[in-house]
């Protein structure tokens, strides 16, 4: 028997779990899912698992619920008004339907399809906002289109690919506030989906099986919820800090629970040293300023010179 393209990507997805019940357990905090479900199981007592109290439904409750979620993913919700976002980062008066995490799976396919896989974050192209920031650019916007018009979820964001333009750009990443999202970019981000990161959403991203979320998995794997949230803080406190003149300074990266900044020919240099007297200072002036944030005891710091830039790192306690 041949199956149906969206079958097969149904099918696909279920194979990344050992039940149905693990499967929707994933979905749990979409609360539209959680709607679908409630209506099957009414109050759950505490002691049970979720997956475990859908995997004892009657086979036939089983398909309801796989059916009815099926349905909510491909086409959104029918009957209500969509969420609505007004982004000034497009223009300002665009308005977009936002899609939710579930449809990110959809939005990974279609990057593994147009043979983006296992790259890292680019930290040069990383906005200010963002603590990760996955990208994608020069692809073709016809076989971007092409692949996206596989997926019936994705063919409402096709209006988002400009048709005067040859290429454009795909993204993904995590934002300082706690926001997941993606969408497509040209000069300026345009969001296809967000989603608040939990610590459960945080332990579903680290166990999709695509091939283009193998670099972001090994960048969080080791990161708790409470640790992005801090680390999103602390990006955003330190454009705030300001260790003196210097001619530029370097994007902020981070490497496990190390966040790190660079700024170049600040202070006096003398044979590619930096004068100690105020390397002091400035490590005295950071120390007292970190103290001021509510942070402060909760982090390492230590300020290092090199080859006239001065490193200023930052890491988790």
């Amino acid at each position: 028997m041949i199956k149906k393209y969206l079958e097969f990507i149904k099918e696909s997805e279920l194979q990344d779990f050992n039940s149905l019940g693990e499967w929707v357990e994933s979905l749990y905090d979409d609360e539209y899912v959680k709607n679908i479900v409630n209506r099957f199981l009414g109050d759950i007592p505490s002691n049970i698992r979720l997956s475990n109290a859908i995997n004892t439904l009657e086979q036939s409750e089983q398909d309801d619920i796989k059916s009815q979620i099926d349905t909510y993913l491909q086409n959104g919700i029918e009957e209500k008004e969509p969420e609505i976002l007004v982004s000034t980062e497009i223009n300002e008066s665009a308005e977009i339907t936002i899609a939710g995490k579930s449809i990110f799976n959809s939005f990974l396919k279609s990057l593994t399809a147009l043979g983006q896989k296992e790259k890292g974050s680019n930290v040069e192209k990383c906005p200010s906002h963002f603590l990760l920031f996955y990208y994608y650019p020069d692809l073709s916007s016809e076989d971007v289109k092409s692949v996206f018009s596989r997926f019936k979820s994705l063919t409402r964001y096709l209006d988002m690919i400009d048709y005067g333009k040859n290429e454009c750009g795909l993204y993904f990443g995590i934002k300082c506030d706690g926001t997941f999202e993606y969408g497509v970019t040209y000069d300026k981000l345009n969001p296809i989906g967000q989603f608040k990161l939990t610590p459960s959403v945080l332990r579903w991203l680290v166990t999709i099986e695509s091939k283009s979320a193998a670099s972001l998995k090994k960048e969080i794997v080791n990161i708790s919820h409470t640790d992005m949230l801090l680390l999103g803080k602390i990006k955003t406190d330190m454009k705030d800090f300001k260790p003196g003149y210097f001619e530029k300074e370097s994007k902020p990266t981070i490497s496990d629970k190390v966040i790190s900044f660079g700024y170049y020919g600040i202070g006096k240099w003398d044979n590619g040293k930096l004068d100690e007297g105020e390397l002091l200072n400035i490590k005295n002036n950071f120390t007292a300023w970190v103290m001021t944030k509510k942070w402060g005891q909760k982090v390492l710091i230590s300020v290092k010179p090199h080859s006239f830039w001065l490193y200023v790192h930052i890491k988790l306690k």
